[in-house]
């Protein structure tokens, strides 16, 4: 099971859950995210379980990067409850078990198939 937060950038976060130990990111349909942004690519980002409390992130080959904590990486790398993941205008932090992301509140969003996020430009953003 994975659960994260996804926050776009000045966006409210929302809790989501996926029932498996894989899960892709990116802007197409046939991620389990599918994040409609240019700065997103078509199969951008991989979150895997390898094990209880431990989850790896990995880059597929993006355009414009995964970062974790402000640096981007090159390579496979397991997270801390503390990092966040960005991938384009989105905040990624994922819950490694007892945190309180699992705690529902009225904006969260459960995830069983995929999640579409259409994104609208903003007339209020620089």
């Amino acid at each position: 099971m994975i659960k994260l937060t996804l926050t776009e950038k000045n966006g409210e976060p929302k809790l989501l859950t996926f029932d498996k130990d894989e899960i892709t990111i990116g802007r197409v349909s046939g991620n389990d995210i599918v994040l409609a942004k240019g700065n997103v690519s078509k199969r951008h980002s991989r979150f895997t379980v390898k094990s209880p409390g431990q989850v790896e992130v990995a880059d597929l080959k993006s355009t414009n990067g995964t970062y974790v904590n402000g640096r981007k990486i090159g390579s496979p790398m397991l997270l801390s409850a503390s990092d966040r993941v960005y991938v384009g205008d989105f905040l990624i932090s994922i819950d490694l078990g007892g945190g309180a992301a699992s705690v529902a509140g009225p904006g969260d969003l459960p995830a069983t198939g995929s999640l579409i996020v259409r994104m609208r430009k903003n007339p209020m953003r620089g």
